[in-house]
């Protein structure tokens, strides 16, 4: 895997730990942090929310930087976390953020995206044992919406609290594509689709070139947008975790360096060298000739085999450190490796710090030059000086001015409180409201502080005491009450007579005679079932009213009492107890004195008729003109003032347009 050389882009914390990781595979790789994490502020639907996590069954953390916000916010608020709520992650790098805080994390183990999280069992065992379910899903600001679509497709209520926001790093024009140039990069890493579209507005019109290299993505969905985007050579690492990148390149076929810094490719790598370099040529025996010469004694014979074996022995020995001396040179190589990497992300973030250094140079520069010189500065200042004391004038006679128009409208209104009180009084006797209105105009003239107001003042106090000292008859309560006696009305039914005895004298005379009643006494009997003959009647019994006529009497009670309401409402006592009379009259007209109901209700319209309702308001009128006067007397002072004033307007004029030449 050492042909790899790899573009990483994540957030610069996250990248250094992915640089150090594959330098430990002996992958080179550069990083340019396409996705810098800026954390929201702080709000009060972020104390609310975590200040109430138990209402949650479960609370899902979407990334890293979501993982180390929350638990910075909670340790701030020192919101206590239940053990037993469980937490779910994404990947297992967030889930060990939150382990290392002392939460239970579930995280799926086969993918690193939203789809495995929901088919997580301990995600739907939690969410099955409340019948409502809530969950709060921490994350960056406008994330995807895939998992809470899903989870609400289930019945469960999400929360979303936006912690951070991913933005891109301010880098110059084309930036991605020099470094890919100058460095030999021959593959890209992008972490996230957000990072993809990063990736694909910092290269510009460098992506037809970018869009050749291989590009490791986390996701399907990821890999979807990079080959809609016109990538060519895209692979799914199915996660965003090192191991799952290390995965993914060892999978794929490593390209083939041009080692010009001393790289080199997998193809030229030591560990592919097989036996054949380091075999050793074993010596041949000549073979004797037992004619010529004769065979010799075994001593010489053992010596020339020993030497061999001490031939191989060496030759063995010399491949033994040849391999290891490779072994050490290639360890030496990745650590010099690693160690170039860092100084060239130093050396990077270096020139980025130059760049914006010599950037912000440039923009003082700038408003150097648009500085004025200091001749043109003196002038100003003088007349800057002139101004501000001239404008100090101006200030003191504007506030002159506009304190007099707000005590104007004051006084308008103080005015105007007095006419809307003698309208009260004069249509609806209305004491309490008149007095209210008279009280507010004598504070406005409080609020004067001027001794001319005395006169005005006084006639607005001999007006509050004429007030304070009229009867006033409580009317609304009259017509309150009397609206009462008419809902009794609609309720009042005659009596129907009773007598004592029974029978009568019919009776009586069927009863004389013999034991046996005989035909007419039994006659007699029976009419006295239906008829009554009193000698000793003393009183007049009314006919029962029913019906209609019962309908007709309580409808001209109840316009009697109307009348009597109105007649109490506007002061009218003609009216009033004219109306009352004609209710009593229809009451002793048509219901026995004996009637409960009746009796009571006419006792009622006696108490009332006896209530006084009228009132004589006092007169506002000498109130009214004083005011006026008042109000007359300041306006001829201020017009005298005006007059005076106009010369100094005119000289505070002529400085301003001075200044103005001058600035221009």
């Amino acid at each position: 895997m050492t042909g790899w050389r790899l573009l990483l882009t994540r957030p610069a914390q996250e990248s250094a730990a992915l640089a150090a990781t594959l330098a430990e595979h002996g992958i080179y790789s550069s990083s340019l942090p396409l996705l810098a994490i800026e954390a929201l502020s702080e709000s009060a639907e972020q104390r609310a929310t975590l200040a109430d996590l138990q209402r949650y069954r479960a609370v899902i953390v979407v990334s890293k930087p979501a993982a180390r916000l929350a638990l910075d916010l909670l340790d701030r608020y020192q919101t206590p976390v239940s053990a037993e709520q469980p937490w779910f992650s994404v990947g297992a790098a967030t889930a060990q953020i939150l382990r290392e805080h002392g939460l239970q994390v579930h995280y799926p183990e086969e993918a690193d995206d939203s789809e495995a999280l929901i088919a997580l069992p301990q995600l739907q065992q939690a969410l099955t044992v409340a019948a409502s379910p809530r969950v709060l899903i921490l994350r960056g600001e406008g994330g995807r919406e895939l998992l809470a679509e899903r989870l609400r497709g289930q019945g469960v209520q999400v929360d979303y609290l936006p912690l951070y926001r991913r933005v891109l790093p301010d880098y110059p024009y084309a930036a991605l594509i020099e470094r890919v140039q100058s460095e030999r990069l021959n593959a890209l890493v992008v972490s996230s689709g957000q990072g993809f579209a990063h990736l694909r507005e910092l290269a510009a019109d460098a992506w037809a070139e970018l869009a050749r290299l291989p590009l490791f993505v986390p996701s399907p969905r990821v890999a979807e947008m990079a080959r809609a985007a016109g990538a060519q050579f895209v692979v799914d690492c199915r996660g965003a975790s090192a191991a799952a990148l290390l995965a993914a390149l060892q999978a794929q076929p490593a390209p083939i360096s041009d080692a010009k810094d001393g790289y080199v490719s997998e193809a030229t790598t030591p560990k592919e060298q097989g036996p054949k370099d380091l075999d050793v040529k074993q010596p041949e025996q000549a073979p004797l000739d037992a004619a010529a010469k004769p065979i010799t004694p075994a001593p010489a014979a053992s010596k020339q085999t020993s030497r061999g074996n001490g031939l191989a022995l060496l030759a063995l020995l010399v491949a033994v450190a040849g391999a290891g001396a490779g072994g050490w040179g290639l360890w030496q190589l990745q650590a010099l490796d690693a160690r170039e990497q860092q100084q060239q992300g130093q050396l990077q973030e270096a020139r980025n710090e130059a760049q914006s250094l010599a950037r912000t140079g440039e923009k003082l520069e700038q408003r150097l030059d648009q500085l004025p010189s200091v001749e043109e500065l003196e002038t100003r200042r003088r007349l800057l000086t002139q101004l501000q004391g001239d404008q100090q004038l101006l200030n003191q006679r504007l506030e002159t001015v506009l304190g007099a128009s707000r005590q104007d409208w004051r006084l308008a209104e103080a005015e105007h409180l007095l006419r809307l009180a003698s309208l009260r009084l004069s249509a609806l006797q209305d004491i309490n409201s008149a007095t209210a209105l008279v009280q507010a105009a004598d504070e406005i003239l409080h609020e004067q502080d001027d001794p001319a107001a005395f006169a005005a003042r006084e006639q607005l106090a001999k007006s509050l005491q004429a007030l304070r000292s009229t009867a006033n008859p409580d009317r609304t309560g009259l017509f309150l009450q009397l609206g009462a006696l008419r809902e009794q009305v609609a309720q009042l039914n005659a009596l129907a007579p009773s007598f004592s005895g029974e029978g009568g004298v019919l009776s009586e005379l069927a009863a004389e005679g013999v034991m046996e009643q005989q035909w007419w006494q039994r006659g007699l009997q029976t009419l006295s079932e239906y008829f009554r003959i009193d000698f000793n009647a003393d009183r007049n019994i009314r006919p029962v009213l029913a019906g209609q006529s019962l309908t007709q009497v309580r409808l001209a009670l109840s316009l009697a009492l109307e009348q009597a309401q109105w007649g109490a409402l506007h002061g009218q006592s003609e009216v009033y107890r004219q109306a009352l009379q004609q209710a009593r009259e229809v009451l002793d007209a048509h219901f026995d004195v004996d009637n409960p109901n009746s009796r009571a209700l006419r006792a009622r319209i006696d108490e009332l008729a006896g209530r006084p309702i009228a009132v004589t308001p006092p007169d506002l009128s000498p109130t009214l003109n004083a005011v006026q006067a008042y109000m007359q007397a300041k306006q001829t002072a201020r017009s005298q003032q005006k007059v005076e004033a106009e010369p100094a307007a005119a000289t505070s004029d002529d400085v301003e347009a001075s200044l103005q030449e001058a600035l221009q």
